[in-house]
């Protein structure tokens, strides 16, 4: 599945928003609702439209529980982040977290990292990919006369809910609400256990030419209450390899979207784990090869650009023997 943004509006300012395919004029119910669809191939001629494909969500809830910290601690995003200072310092890397505009606290899901919450996360794809407005989301996208035949929101809080699942909270709970516990409970990916002595060659590798300064393997949660705030769940140590920040990429896998802090030209770390049960890969799902993807990090030094940050790293991979290199594959189809 793929999402189609379009760059800029007609009027040349920064668009960036996902558009539709599909709009309810015609139907049987919409009677007398005249909504233009976009024009995709014209968009498409006009260089103007990127694409996304949707980020894994198994796992998250313990991606969710990590602590921000600060510049003062070894803990959380930032501490982790920090120990590899200077590696980064050596690699050419910097790396910045996406930030809440409102409260300043970090920012991390999403291609830009650019969403604070599961429960925002989920109120805004029922809203975007499926059209069904929400309590987070509450307005339609399209609010042309005549073409608003529901109350809104859509999906809210059941005061009097009908169902009787065996699960009140879930009876109670908006679509949204539910979603996000979905995910918020669901199990990471399960890596290879043990590793191979080729995958095992490789995760040294890995870490040996740089791959860790941004995909940190490692991240802990605070102490959280999932489901059942009589038993929290105290802090959790996991692998996600990822930093959770944003990066400069710059142009061959730059999209020309803003979103919050992260620029057209920046992307979040991508978690590796469950990234060998996976079939497409980097934001727009543009190749299906794990070599190809790794290639795709690299762009050239132009004008004023400094080039993509992961440039030194993928220097440091292409300069491996071709053991060396099939062995990181290999590792991280295991993941």
């Amino acid at each position: 599945m793929r999402e189609a943004r379009f760059v800029l509006n007609p009027d040349g300012t920064a668009d960036g928003g996902v558009h539709d395919l599909f709009t309810i004029t015609g139907r049987t119910d919409a009677k007398g609702c005249t909504i233009a669809q976009p024009n995709f191939a014209q968009q498409l001629n006009n260089n103007n439209v990127i694409f996304r494909i949707p980020t894994p969500t198994f796992g998250l809830g313990l991606v969710e529980a990590i602590p921000d910290g600060d510049q003062n601690t070894s803990i959380g995003l930032v501490g982790a982040a920090n120990a590899q200072a200077s590696l980064r310092s050596n690699l050419g890397i910097g790396g910045t977290f996406n930030r809440s505009g409102n409260d300043g606290t970090i920012t991390k899901f999403g291609w830009k990292a650019q969403n604070k919450s599961l429960l925002i996360f989920a109120g805004e794809a029922y809203n975007v990919e499926q059209g069904v407005t929400n309590e987070l989301f509450p307005n339609e996208r399209d609010d042309s006369a005549g073409c608003q035949f529901n109350a809104l929101p859509e999906d809210h809080t059941n005061i009097t809910p009908a169902a009787n699942s065996g699960s009140n909270a879930s009876d109670f709970s908006s679509d949204t609400v539910n979603f996000a516990a979905f995910m918020r409970l669901s199990s990471p990916p399960l890596p290879v256990s043990p590793l191979n002595s080729s995958q095992s060659a490789g995760q040294t590798v890995f870490f040996n030419i740089g791959c860790g300064a941004c995909h940190i393997q490692n991240q802990t949660t605070t102490t959280v209450s999932f489901a059942n705030t009589a038993t929290p769940q105290g802090p959790v140590t996991f692998q996600p390899f990822s930093d959770f920040q944003i990066h400069d990429m710059e142009d061959n896998l730059q999209d020309g979207v803003t979103q919050g802090n992260a620029d057209g030209e920046h992307f979040r770390s991508a978690p590796l784990w469950g990234v060998g049960q996976r079939i497409f890969f980097l934001h727009d799902g543009r190749t299906s090869d794990i070599l190809n993807a790794i290639e795709q990090h690299f762009s050239s030094p132009f004008g004023q650009d400094s080039g993509s940050e992961a440039n030194q790293v993928i220097n440091n991979f292409n300069a491996l023997s071709p053991t060396d290199q099939q062995n990181v594959l290999n590792f991280l189809r295991a993941l």
